[in-house]
């Protein structure tokens, strides 16, 4: 695909046009970034945006994650992890979409295996990919919201792409919600301030 890896043909790179859905699923288990520092690089392949990059994030709630993008590894994955106090919940690997797999979660005291699978078996799986999000919609207008991917959503996630291209033009952490006006605020392709 001629258009892959070019600024013109995917405004972005790995962070963009791969790495995006896994930091959605982090905002939305963790809520909303406060701020983000990020490198990144051309390492792997002969292209023209970055295909590697290595993220720190503190949410509004104080939390810290980290996130590991490569376009470079020996198989495709994606997997996220959750270290909560009493327990940790690790995704499948699916590529691009670690939530459609199987998910284990292991206890850690003072919480048990037992408290823990006692609440899974009360757990209904939701539909995962677009059957999912259709659902949501039909839910939504359904008068029954809450899982709906809102517009306010969409424009975190476009925000947090944005700071992260401004954290790795100009060094740095950055501040979220971006105040208008700020670094990048306009847009992160390289020809823009």
């Amino acid at each position: 695909m001629p258009w892959r890896g070019t600024w013109a043909g995917e405004s972005g790179g790995a962070l963009l046009g791969h790495a995006i859905h896994a930091h959605d699923l982090l905002c939305h288990v963790l809520g909303p970034v406060a701020e983000v520092f990020t490198m990144a690089d051309t390492r792997v392949n002969a292209i023209e945006t970055e295909d590697c990059a290595a993220l720190a994030f503190r949410m509004e709630s104080g939390a810290l994650a980290t996130s590991s993008v490569t376009l470079g590894a020996g198989n495709d994955t994606s997997r996220l992890r959750f270290c909560f106090e009493g327990f940790t919940a690790e995704s499948g690997t699916e590529p691009y979409a670690p939530a459609v797999g199987a998910w284990t979660f292991t206890a850690r005291t003072p919480v048990t295996q037992d408290q823990i699978d006692a609440v899974l078996e009360d757990v209904t799986p939701q539909q995962p990919r677009f059957a999912g999000y259709l659902h949501a919609i039909a839910d939504a207008l359904a008068g029954q919201g809450g899982q709906e991917v809102t517009l306010a959503d969409g424009r975190r996630s476009i925000e947090l792409v944005t700071a992260i291209y401004a954290s790795i033009r100009e060094g740095g952490v950055k501040k979220l919600p971006l105040a208008r006006g700020a670094a990048f605020y306009g847009g992160w392709m390289p020809d823009q301030p």
